[in-house]
């Protein structure tokens, strides 16, 4: 047992030393995000993109029109209960932001695209799922709390807290390992943050999801990043539990800032959740 604890050990040490090698060079070795979204991505940047040519835009992937088609007649995006069928309308409706928020998860999720067969596959799945209904709740807590100046960028905080896994898991072939959930756990936000900056994506989303488990941290001032991730991870979590009220009770809600500052309690948290259900599940199900 011993031998093999050391040996899961220094095939950890051998992985993170060749992440930390490759982050220094700045030559990450990932795949590179499919040719078509990365140019929407690239495009996107362009401060001076109208709404007519990012609808143009789009239309050269088809899977995102689909996903912007269904994420803009949501619950959680269509208040109004106006359908759309137009992508033009669609585009118009979400916001710039928004469409690169549902290109950035697509093309994620086409860059580590594990064979079927995987061993990890059914675990990749689970995480994917997860960061999509922690986005999902991480726009609702912005709308909530009357910070919708960054609803969208919580929203992609909240789809890309976890991408480090993906990473881990796309290395499994070379280090199997790191199947092993509680030896790469802790890795997961710093690994996350690294592929969030080498992917160009702004600082403060990067530094929200490297310190996503400081749930203990505090700062003055309105909620932001690092709230609406800590508690949307939470919220998230309370939805898929079979027991959620033995996860609330084990909670020191004093302890955690982001809590008060959005509102968030032992009492009303199952309610809020049962309230965004619909919106939630709306949101998850047009991005999955």
């Amino acid at each position: 047992m011993l031998q093999n604890t050391s040996a899961t050990q220094n095939t950890a040490l051998d992985f993170l030393n060749d992440f930390t090698h490759q982050l220094g060079r700045r030559d990450i070795d990932l795949p590179p995000f499919p040719d078509v979204y990365a140019k929407i991505l690239d495009a996107l940047n362009n401060p001076d993109l109208s709404m007519e040519q990012l609808a143009r835009i789009v239309t050269a992937a088809p899977d995102l029109c689909v996903r912007i088609l269904l994420l803009s007649n949501s619950a959680l995006m269509n208040r109004a209960g106006v359908e759309v069928t137009s992508i033009d309308v669609a585009v118009t409706r979400l916001g710039i932001t928004a469409v690169r928020n549902t290109a950035a998860s697509i093309a994620t999720r086409d860059v580590f695209d594990i064979p079927i067969n995987s061993p990890v596959r059914h675990k990749l799945d689970a995480f994917r799922d997860m960061s999509v209904k922690t986005a999902a709740y991480a726009y609702f807590l912005a709308t909530r709390s009357d910070q919708s100046s960054i609803r969208d960028d919580a929203m992609l905080t909240g789809l890309l807290h976890n991408v480090g896994s993906f990473y881990i898991f796309s290395k499994i072939e070379k280090y199997p390992e790191l199947i092993d959930e509680e030896l790469t756990r802790s890795w997961i936000p710093g690994i996350s943050c690294a592929l969030i900056a080498n992917w160009g994506f702004s600082e403060h989303i990067a530094k929200a999801v490297d310190e996503q488990d400081l749930v203990e941290a505090s700062h003055f001032g309105r909620p932001n990043l690092n709230d609406m991730l800590i508690v949307s991870k939470l919220l998230a979590q309370l939805s898929n539990s079979d027991s959620p009220e033995t996860m609330i009770s084990g909670i020191t809600w004093k302890n955690i800032t982001a809590f008060s500052k959005l509102g968030i309690s032992a009492e009303n948290i199952l309610q809020i959740i049962e309230e965004s259900t619909d919106e939630v599940e709306s949101f998850v199900s047009a991005l999955s």
